[in-house]
């Protein structure tokens, strides 16, 4: 079978134009398609699905690269899994080439190594920015903010520490991250 995977990085990106255009260049069988950032392979719902379907004979066609994700050692790892399985990994904007082939793995590693560098790029980029924001405006710039479902569960972790849960505990009681918790407990500590 042939599959189609599109991916956008945010909820307001409009990802119709990927599967269109795969659809206009393969037969495609089925598209999987989702809207979540390219950072880390393992928490995208629909490649997961698609991974656990495909078999021996099975093509995966893809618009570009970093639509797979901007993670060199993910990448990599995917096409070693797919050519474990005998499943091929075709990328329209390197000319249909099938990547989990010999020449197709030089030229992703050094492709997927151009995508970790333009993601860390940004990164840097977005911290000299916030930097700014915060010389030029302390008063008005404060990052990003809890939202009001993440302050209430905070809140009520807070009060599961108060009966004696551990930060670790209370935190996956509420179903937050710990990381999640200690921001709050020191946001409330600098406020009082």
């Amino acid at each position: 079978m042939n599959y189609a995977y599109c991916r956008v990085s945010t909820s307001d990106q409009n990802i119709e134009q990927q599967i269109e255009l795969l659809k206009s260049k393969y037969q495609i069988d089925k598209v999987f398609a989702e809207k979540l950032s390219g950072k880390e392979l393992n928490n995208r719902q629909q490649l997961t699905l698609l991974l656990d379907i495909v078999e021996s004979g099975d093509t995966i066609f893809v618009q570009s690269l970093d639509r797979l994700g901007r993670n060199t050692t993910d990448i990599l790892e995917l096409v070693e899994q797919l050519k474990h399985k005998q499943v091929e990994l075709h990328i329209l904007e390197l000319g249909g080439v099938d990547i989990t082939s010999a020449e197709g793995k030089l030229i992703i590693s050094v492709l997927a190594s151009v995508a970790t560098m333009q993601r860390e790029q940004m990164l840097e980029k977005q911290a000299i920015g916030i930097a700014r924001a915060r010389l030029e405006s302390p008063e008005k710039y404060k990052g990003k903010q809890q939202s009001p479902k993440t302050t209430k569960a905070c809140k009520d972790a807070v009060a599961l520490l108060n009966r004696g849960l551990t930060k670790e505990q209370a935190s996956k009681a509420v179903g937050i991250g710990v990381a999640t918790l200690y921001r709050f407990l020191k946001a409330r500590e600098q406020n009082t």
